[in-house]
């Protein structure tokens, strides 16, 4: 009798001992994988200019329950399993700033329906286009003979447009500094008026140089103009592409009646026989 007790008391103990260690350590579900390796961009209207892009990130919810936002290419797990909506919008480094992502506000966002399975990888490759509400204040991609900039006075050197270094296209615009020929600005020959209300304003290009660069605006107000830099862009032997805030600076200079977007230029390099090589392509203002 007191050997059925002992095995009765180790079997109750093996019992206990088993059901409390599922519950510490419960079964692990397996998810359903997500992969995304690039964004593609189409446009249908020759005024809209290129489909020129440098998405880099994907902003993500899947079931309705947020993800969060992923550079590709990315493979993530959900367990969000069967049939399920997953919404994506394309996201950009604002400024040429790693910690400035923010969704792109122009693409318009995408939703799939897919049915995830699980231990399975489901690949999408996400196309979009620009929402119909943008507005193309300005577009210049450098086809066409001449180009829609001013050069100011001191300006010892000119936009030009080439066909050696293109990012797409027949040609792109650019600047040759020399230690002779040395400072460059030139302005869009159009001012603008911009959306003081907060919402998105972008000016948009692609750049390959091995010459820093300034872009910036001059703030014209009751026929004063006074200067306020936006961005320094960095050499970069590949192409890239940069968006730069307008929007921000609108709405912060609500009194400003309208806005003139140039682009300035020094010699940088330490030998002096190197020349400074700019080169520009795609150039745009959109905003709502």
């Amino acid at each position: 009798m007191k050997t059925t007790g002992l095995y009765a008391a180790i079997a109750l103990f093996s019992i206990v001992y088993l059901s409390s260690c599922d519950i510490i350590n419960p079964p692990e579900e397996i998810p359903a994988y997500i992969r995304i390796d690039t964004f593609q961009v189409t446009v249908d209207d020759f005024d809209k200019g290129s489909a020129s892009h440098m998405i880099t990130d994907i902003w993500m919810s899947v079931g309705g329950s947020n993800m969060g936002a992923f550079t590709m290419p990315f493979t993530i797990p959900t367990l969000k399993t069967g049939s399920q909506s997953v919404f994506i919008k394309p996201g950009i480094k604002l400024n040429g700033i790693s910690a400035s992502r923010i969704a792109y506000p122009f693409f318009k966002p995408l939703t799939i329906d897919l049915d995830l399975k699980k231990g399975e990888i489901h690949l999408i490759q996400p196309v979009s286009e620009y929402k119909e509400e943008c507005i193309f204040r300005f577009v210049e991609n450098f086809e066409d003979p001449g180009v829609s900039f001013i050069h100011q006075d001191y300006s010892d050197t000119a936009f030009i447009t080439q066909k050696n270094v293109v990012k797409e296209g027949r040609s792109s615009g650019a600047i040759y500094l020399t230690e002779e020929n040395s400072n460059f600005e030139a302005y869009i020959d159009e001012d603008f008026d911009l959306p003081e209300n907060g919402s998105f304003a972008l000016l948009e290009f692609d750049y390959k140089t091995n010459n820093g660069f300034q872009v910036g605006m001059y703030l014209i107000e009751d026929g004063a103009l006074s200067w306020y830099g936006l961005v320094y862009v960095r050499p970069s032997d590949v192409w890239k592409r940069m968006y730069v805030d307008l929007g921000t600076v609108a709405t912060y200079h609500n009194s400003t009646e309208l806005y003139r977007i140039s682009f300035l230029a020094a010699h940088e390099q330490k030998d002096a026989e190197t020349m400074g090589e700019i080169y520009l392509d795609n150039i745009k203002i959109i905003h709502y």
